[in-house]
């Protein structure tokens, strides 16, 4: 598939005219002929899927560091979920224009019951299985399922926000993430974030009257 009719079919969509564009359109916007668009064997469907590609690899460049850098699995979660709210941002124009079927042929597998697709929520999927391990986030009975609604939550509330709110991006990204995390931290991790510091506790005992004992 060739850039231009991808970047094409992406302008397009930004304009809300894709649902409605012929394959003369697209090319047209392409600045190819039709005919050049059918000789290249460039579907409908070879577009979508072509552009489901350019998105995922976008989301691989920009995870792929997050996921392997310091940090228990809840701080490199944190810092993937930001980067999801980031580049949903990026897409606001993409995301709002796209319908509804094609939006599901980009995200989602075939078939009913379907979940998100592996190039998309692998990530979440990771780090869910490492969180479990190191004991930053609780363990969770298919990482498959809850990676799909972790990101659908993230990004589609995010993007609603945004976009139908108003919200400003700190305000959105600060209420979708925190929420989204604390049904995912770990009791032993809760319990970590709430103790008191030891010099405190120390300071606490040493100013306690020799009658507090009663």
């Amino acid at each position: 598939m060739s850039r231009e009719v991808v970047a094409a079919a992406k302008r397009l969509a930004e304009r809300n005219e894709l649902a409605g564009a012929s394959m003369a359109a697209i090319a047209r916007e392409a600045g190819i002929t039709r005919v050049t668009l059918y000789r290249r064997g460039e579907t409908r469907t070879a577009i979508v899927a072509a552009l489901r590609d350019e998105l995922a690899r976008q989301e691989r460049e920009l995870m792929l560091p997050l996921l392997t850098a310091s940090g228990d699995a809840l701080a490199r979660l944190r810092g993937v979920l930001e980067a999801l709210c980031a580049l949903t941002d990026g897409r606001a124009d993409l995301l709002t224009g796209l319908d509804a079927g094609t939006l599901n042929e980009i995200y989602h597998e075939d078939g009913g019951d379907s979940l998100t697709r592996s190039e998309f929520a692998a990530p979440l999927v990771r780090l869910l299985r490492d969180g479990a391990i190191d004991g930053s986030l609780r363990q969770v009975s298919d990482p498959d399922e809850t990676a799909t609604v972790l990101y659908t939550q993230v990004s589609y509330t995010y993007l609603h926000l945004r976009v139908e709110h108003r919200w400003s991006r700190p305000r959105a990204k600060a209420a979708v993430i925190d929420l989204t995390l604390n049904g995912l931290v770990s009791d032993a991790q809760e319990m970590s974030s709430k103790k008191p510091p030891a010099h405190r506790a120390k300071a606490k005992r040493a100013t306690r009257r020799p009658d507090d004992h009663c």
